[in-house]
């Protein structure tokens, strides 16, 4: 970026290792990177939840309740580590393990309203910036982001294909 050192992002940090592209993408990119992992290592604290916690409410908050086997497969782990994170959230009052409805053998894991309220304002000023962004745009503008976006996931979904190779 021109006047801003090379390397370096607009606002000082370092900038993206690797990135061809000299087009404030890569290094507004990687600050995101940067941001969204000092985000989710705060949210862990205020939370008072490990990684593998914060995914797994992360996960109940997506889908509501469910069965732990199928928690499991959706945070690619054992059944068995998966208990032992259940544990922990229910010892921390995030979870409640409730009878499934009709298999009185099965257990249902609920996600605390109160834990759903707490992460919820964790993450509401990121969620109503990003809106505020995102109205501010021409619908032409938006799709271009979104097709962007979906350029990126893609990107992100191929990389780890080929990871598990």
């Amino acid at each position: 970026m021109p006047g801003s050192g090379a390397g370096r992002h607009r606002n000082g940090t370092a900038g993206s290792v690797g990135h061809n592209v000299d087009d404030g993408i890569g290094d507004s990119f990687t600050a995101i990177l940067a941001l969204q992992q000092r985000f989710r290592r705060e949210m862990q604290d205020a939370l008072g939840v490990d990684s593998t916690g914060l995914n797994t409410m992360i996960h109940l908050a997506t889908v509501g309740s469910d069965g732990p086997t199928a928690i499991a497969a959706a945070l690619e782990t054992s059944t068995a580590a998966t208990s032992l994170v259940l544990n922990r959230l229910e010892a921390a009052g995030h979870i409640s393990r409730q009878a499934h409805p009709t298999d009185r053998r099965k257990v249902v894991v609920a996600p605390a309203p109160e834990s759903l309220a707490s992460a919820y304002e964790c993450v509401r000023p990121i969620i109503d910036g990003i809106d505020q962004l995102s109205a501010a745009l021409t619908p032409d503008e938006r799709s271009t982001v979104a097709d962007f976006l979906e350029g990126v996931v893609h990107v992100y979904e191929e990389a780890l294909r080929h990871r598990a190779r």
